[in-house]
């Protein structure tokens, strides 16, 4: 079929001959096209193994016509890698074929390298485009299988670093994401190939095991299928009994889990019972626990609680006469082909028709909740880590206290269950009644049991309720609040330091006159954008004052007159240099001293007195220079007009709410907060104020207001502006 000199008429001849040899029925018009135009496109590419290129998208095409899938898929499997290894564009590809098939190849084909930074990045993004383009047809992620599944078959004819990489990325994201899907087959063959080439001397090992215990194995499913068999017969249920031992990786996994070496391994066996109807599944259910005796603990009934890939059967293990330990699972046709093929299952194409999954379809809600949980993600590492962890977990089944069941993963705790049920309940909930019994939010669920949520209005999430929960629904609720309330917590604090310093620079004006204009000179969009980057300390309060500069506002004339003679006069002055009120000084921006400050006075060349606190470090480079230090006091009565500026480190323990509380302590003490800027780090927040204030006096009994806030750590009083200066040249 693919030899390099054979024509395009007959390479296309034997491939239609040979779909007809699978699937007499299939309409090939369409595929015939698409693979003379695949013939085309790589009739001059190979592969790594030498053979012809067209190889490959052709084997794609054969696993699902197997599959039983409808031409569609099959003409987009056909033409999977032309976007990606050939000159054929979007734009050709969707003229030739259709908007359909365009968009099904586009979403097979991986990112561009130039269009991220990093290798891990690209692959990364690659998942996160894959999953979209699953949300807009899940045939996507069919035709990736195929095309994974076929390189896997030829992996040998790679290096050895590369097969492992491959391998890797199979068993962390595609296996699981069939799992989810429901698609049993294609993910234990992929698990299979993959560990093939993973851990290559474990796998002979248990392949060699397996092998060597094949006539006692087969002795082993006879004793429980034969009579088994003639029993059914017997009470008139016409069933297909099987059996088969577990695949080698799922064998695999299991030793490594225990901790236990292959001939410890009692369930390597498995018996499939396929009835025609679901009373038929529980009659055969206790026929098997009449002939044998069960093991308890290990029924699942996943008929009455589907799996949420959609799986359904009857899972029992039992112990047979000689100690045999093996495992049943009973499901009717239809549910085997479900458990088969899984969300495939919705494609077959059947006398010319194509069945449709449901909006119900439990595939197609859960990815319909991972897209939407995934958009709070945009840092690549969390992304992978989040998409990883929803394939890989499995499964437990929770109540609500009026008999509705909730799927949830292994691990997870009463804070999962109630944004599972919704999210209000989620972020107002303050425990549970489980199984009667009250219990904490990081409280672990065990399967089975029933649940009644308990909740305060008052209640809202903090930072740490991200350590009890682990589904990606709970941690992305959680989330989105913690990120709106402390936007809003920006915001307001914004608006308090834009309204003080507006007031400060004694312009008499409106600032709505101005904001459009502010707004473009900041490069913003909305006003609370810049209230809420003021509020964060991204935008330094001096910005303001550029602007108001740049556009030449005056202060009103009244004002200017005011400052004028004040600083004539002296007489919002608070230091006496000597006993005397007629000398010039000013406040070292160093140390900030006010009113209440042991302070010293040093004489400047040109600026006057410099005024210091005494536990300023730059009062020590002076302070023995007895011709330039000089004795300073605060004068005694008139100290309530002038305003002295203020550094405060603030410590604490992040909470919701925090910050609120903290501006209100500043406001009721008659503090103008001039500047604030907040870090967060996990669990810790650390937020710096420059403010305004009388005296010392005030500012002791701010530190103690503030100190007696829950959650804080510590309040200091910081010497210089470093940390703002830093911010402003940002």
């Amino acid at each position: 079929m693919f030899t390099p000199s054979i024509s395009e008429k007959e390479s296309t001849a034997r491939f239609v001959s040979k779909i007809r040899e699978i699937n007499p029925k299939l309409k090939i018009s369409l595929i015939k096209r698409a693979y003379r135009f695949s013939f085309n496109a790589h009739k001059d590419q190979l592969r790594k193994s030498g053979e012809p290129f067209l190889a490959h998208p052709v084997a794609v095409a054969f696993i699902l016509i197997e599959q039983k899938l409808d031409p569609v898929t099959i003409a987009a499997g056909l033409l999977h890698d032309v976007l990606e290894d050939t000159p054929t564009t979007f734009d050709i590809l969707k003229n030739k074929f259709g908007e359909e098939i365009a968009l099904l190849v586009d979403g097979v084909t991986k990112i561009d390298a130039l269009q991220v930074k990093s290798r891990q990045e690209r692959q990364v993004e690659t998942y996160r485009k894959m999953l979209l383009s699953m949300a807009r047809d899940l045939r996507v992620i069919i035709i990736k299988f195929a095309d994974r599944l076929h390189n896997l078959r030829t992996l040998n004819y790679l290096p050895p670093g590369k097969r492992k990489t491959i391998a890797s990325e199979t068993l962390d994201i595609y296996a699981p994401l069939a799992h989810r899907l429901g698609m049993a087959r294609i993910k234990w063959e992929m698990e299979d190939l993959s560990f093939k080439h993973m851990y290559q001397s474990e796998h002979n090992d248990i392949v060699a095991r397996v092998v060597d215990s094949r006539h006692e194995r087969e002795k082993i499913i006879d004793s429980f299928t034969i009579p088994l068999r003639k029993l059914l017969d017997k009470e008139g249920i016409h069933a297909t009994v099987v059996g088969r031992p577990k695949h080698f990786y799922s064998i695999y996994r299991k030793m490594v889990q225990r901790k236990k070496p292959f001939e410890e391994i009692y369930d390597l066996l498995a018996v499939r019972i396929i009835t025609n109807t679901i009373p038929e599944c529980y009659q055969t259910l206790g026929t098997i626990h009449s002939m044998w005796t069960p093991i308890l603990d290990r029924f699942k009934d996943y008929i009455s609680m589907p799996k949420s890939n959609g799986y359904k059967s009857l899972h029992t293990t039992v112990v047979g006469p000689n100690g045999n330990i093996i495992e049943m699972q009973i499901r009717t046709w239809e549910m085997n082909q479900t458990a088969e093929d899984g969300i495939a299952a919705h494609w077959l194409y059947k006398d010319g028709k194509m069945q449709l999954p449901t909006k119900d379809d439990r595939a197609l809600v859960w990815l319909k909740n991972l897209i939407e949980w995934q958009k709070d993600l945009t840092d690549s590492s969390e992304f992978y880590e989040f998409f990883k962890v929803d394939l890989f977990h499995a499964e437990i089944f929770i109540f609500t206290p009026k008999g509705d069941l909730i799927t949830l993963p292994k691990g997870a705790t009463v804070l999962d269950f109630a944004f599972a049920v919704h999210t209000e309940l989620g972020i107002h909930c303050i425990g549970a009644r489980v199984d009667g019994k009250i219990e904490p939010i990081s409280r672990i669920l065990k399967s089975g049991s029933t649940i009644e949520i308990l909740h305060l209005s008052s209640k809202k999430p903090s930072i740490d309720w991200l350590r009890d929960v682990k589904t990606p629904k709970a941690r992305s609720a959680i989330k989105h609040w913690l990120k709106n309330t402390s936007r809003m917590e920006s915001i307001e604090l914004g608006k308090k330091i834009v309204k003080t310093h507006i007031r400060k620079l004694h312009l008499g004006i409106s600032l709505n006159d101005y904001l459009p204009s502010l707004l473009e000179f900041l490069g913003i969009t909305t006003e609370d954008s810049l209230y809420e980057q003021i509020g964060k300390g991204n935008i330094p309060i001096s910005r303001i004052t550029q602007y108001f500069k740049t556009k030449k506002v005056k202060e009103p004339v009244g004002s200017r007159v005011s400052r004028f003679v004040d600083t004539i006069t002296r007489r919002t002055r608070k230091v006496l240099v000597g006993g005397s009120d007629n000398i010039m000084i000013r406040y070292a921006p160093c140390c900030n001293p006010v009113p209440g400050d042991e302070i010293i006075g040093f004489i400047t060349r040109g600026r006057g007195i410099s005024v210091h606190r005494k536990d300023c470090q730059n009062a020590e480079l002076f302070e023995k220079d007895k011709e330039r230090a000089i004795p300073v006091s605060w004068e005694g009565e008139k100290q309530e007009t002038q305003k002295f500026v203020a550094f405060l480190d603030i410590i604490a323990n992040n909470r919701t709410g925090l910050l609120n509380e903290i501006t209100a302590v500043l406001l009721d003490r008659k503090a103008d907060i001039l500047k604030g800027d907040i870090k967060t780090d996990n669990q810790h927040v650390h937020i710096s104020f420059q403010i305004e204030i009388s005296n010392k006096n005030q500012l002791n009994e701010i530190v103690r207001k503030i100190r007696r806030i829950k959650d804080i750590d510590k309040v200091t009083r910081t010497r210089d502006k470093s940390h703002f200066t830093l911010e402003e040249k940002k």
